[in-house]
C-alpha cells in the first residue's frame, strides 16, 4: 500500500475545493492575495490526480495484461466503472434541483453528463455543467477505456514513449496562441480534453516503469527525508514562478516535472514526510478524498443559494466541515457497498 500517495490525495483535493472560493468578498489585503494567487492555482490537484492514477493502474495491471493471456477486460472495465460511476450518478441527481432552480437545465446537457460525455465538449457550458468538476471524472473515464490499449502500445513499441510526446508537446506549443484567452477552448482542448489530457495519464504510467527499476534501492531514512523535502521545494519554485508562464501551459506541461517528482519519491516512501503522511487519519482523508472532491461544489452552490448573506470565513469552515462529513458517509455507506455489489454481480 502506497498510503503516502493515498494522503497526498487529500491535499490535493483540498486545493481543488480552495480553487473554489471564489465567492468570497473580503477588503482583507491578505486574504484577496491567498485568493489570486495561491488558491486560484488550485486546479494543479487535478493534474496530480491524472498522473496518479496513470501511476496506480499500471502498478496493479501492467504486469496482468502483458503477462496474462487470459487477463478480463470486462472485469478491469466493471471494477472500474464500479469505483467511480455510482458516485457520479448520486452527484449529479443532487445538482439536478439547482440547476433547474438556476434555469441553466438543459436534456443535452444533463444527457452528456449522465454517460459522462462532458469533457469531449470544448464548451464550458457543457462541460462545467450540472455538478461541475464531474468533467474530470469523464476525463478519467476515457483513460479507463483506453488504459489496456495505452498498456499494449507502450509495451509493444518501445518507440512510442519517445515519439508521443516530441509531436504532442510542439503541438501543444504551436496551437497554444490560438486559444490562450479564448473563453472555451484554452480550458475546453488543454485543461478538459480527454485526448489532451492522457498525456498526463501516460506519464503515469511510464512513471511507473521507473518506480519500479528504483523502488527496491537501499535509501537511507536520512536521504530519502531530503528527497522529500527537495521535491516540495521543486513544486514551490514552480508555484512561485507560475505568474510568468501561460495559464494555458499550466494546466498541463508546466507542472509536470514536480508532479512526477513528487509522485516517484513520495511513492517510495524513504523519508520523514511519508512517515507523517502515513498517519491513519490523514490515510483515511486520502480514502474519502474521492467523495470530497465530487461533494463539496455541491455544498458549495446549494450553501450560497440558501444563505445568499453571511460571513464568508464562517462559511468556508461549514462547508468544508459539511462536505468532509458527507464524503465519509458516502464512503461508508454508499461508495464502498455499492461498489463491492456491483463487481459481486457482474465479475466472475
Amino acid at each position: 500500500m502506497l498510503n503516502s500517495l493515498t494522503s497526498l490525495r487529500f491535499f490535493f483535493a483540498f486545493a481543488v475545493f480552495l480553487s473554489h472560493l471564489t465567492f468570497v468578498k473580503t477588503d482583507l489585503q491578505w486574504y484577496n492575495w491567498l485568493k489570486n494567487v495561491v488558491f486560484f492555482e488550485g486546479y494543479v490537484g487535478v493534474g496530480f490526480f491524472f498522473i496518479l492514477s496513470g501511476f496506480v493502474l499500471a502498478l496493479n495491471y501492467e504486469h496482468k495484461i502483458i503477462d496474462n493471456p487470459k487477463f478480463s477486460f470486462k472485469n478491469f472495465y466493471i471494477a472500474r466503472m464500479a469505483r467511480v460511476y455510482p458516485l457520479h450518478v448520486l452527484t449529479f441527481a443532487l445538482m439536478i434541483p439547482y440547476v433547474i432552480i438556476q434555469g441553466i437545465f438543459g436534456w443535452d446537457k444533463a444527457l452528456l453528463n449522465l454517460f459522462l460525455l462532458q469533457s469531449y465538449i470544448p464548451i464550458k457550458d457543457y462541460n462545467f455543467s450540472i455538478n461541475n468538476v464531474s468533467w474530470s471524472i469523464s476525463t478519467e473515464f476515457f483513460f479507463y477505456l483506453m488504459f489496456p490499449l495505452y498498456v499494449i502500445w507502450l509495451h509493444k513499441y518501445k518507440w512510442l514513449k519517445y515519439a508521443l510526446f516530441i509531436i504532442a508537446i510542439p503541438l501543444l506549443i504551436y496551437f497554444e496562441p490560438y486559444v490562450r484567452g479564448h473563453k472555451d477552448w484554452e480550458k475546453g482542448f488543454y485543461y478538459v480534453n480527454p485526448i489532451v489530457r492522457s498525456l498526463d495519464f501516460i506519464i503515469g504510467i511510464l512513471l511507473c516503469q521507473v518506480y519500479k527499476t528504483i523502488k527496491d534501492k537501499q535509501i537511507s531514512f536520512t536521504k530519502g527525508t531530503l528527497f522529500e523535502v527537495g521535491v516540495l521545494a521543486v513544486f514551490i519554485l514552480f508555484f512561485s514562478y507560475y505568474g510568468e508562464v501561460s495559464r494555458t501551459f499550466r494546466f498541463n506541461i508546466y507542472y509536470w516535472i514536480p508532479m512526477v517528482l513528487i509522485t516517484l519519491v513520495f511513492a517510495l516512501q524513504k523519508g520523514f514526510i511519508s512517515k507523517l503522511l502515513q498517519n491513519k487519519s490523514l490515510i483515511y482523508l486520502g480514502e474519502i478524498s474521492f467523495g470530497f472532491y465530487m461533494i463539496h461544489m455541491i455544498v458549495i452552490k446549494y450553501g450560497n443559494y440558501l444563505v445568499p448573506e453571511g460571513n464568508d470565513f464562517i462559511k468556508i469552515g461549514v462547508y468544508f466541515t459539511i462536505a468532509i462529513i458527507l464524503s465519509i458517509l458516502c464512503f461508508e455507506f454508499f461508495e464502498k457497498p455499492l461498489a463491492k455489489k456491483i463487481k459481486q454481480i457482474f465479475t466472475k
